[in-house]
């Protein structure tokens, strides 16, 4: 009778989490980027990303400054033109500049 009870209560237990909506969704990984967002990236490099309409302005503290449009366009999480791409996901970010190993930033 003990196992039956068991098993009745974790199956309920199973029901009831799948019906939780978790922080780490799809749906926030789409999130607008903001106004203005400082990254800390791996390698001891800086972000600054300023959103400028449909581009943004990327400053980091290696002195690389750009302005960057959405790619393709109407895109709120890829920017991309010539030697500069970055990649929205959450608040993560990957920055990537032609012949320089690309990182990995975080809000």
């Amino acid at each position: 009778m003990t196992m039956i009870r068991a098993f009745i209560l974790g199956t309920i237990s199973l029901a009831a989490t799948a019906c939780q909506t978790y922080v780490g969704s799809s749906a926030a990984s789409y999130a607008p980027v903001p106004r203005q967002a400082s990254y800390r990236c791996g390698d001891g490099v800086d972000l600054m990303i300023r959103r400028d309409g449909s581009a943004i302005t990327v400053t980091d503290s290696r002195g690389i400054a750009a302005s960057v449009p959405a790619s393709p366009p109407g895109q709120s999480t890829r920017f991309a033109e010539g030697i500069y791409a970055l990649i929205l996901e959450g608040r993560n970010a990957t920055w990537f500049v032609s012949g320089q190993t690309p990182v990995e930033c975080r809000r």
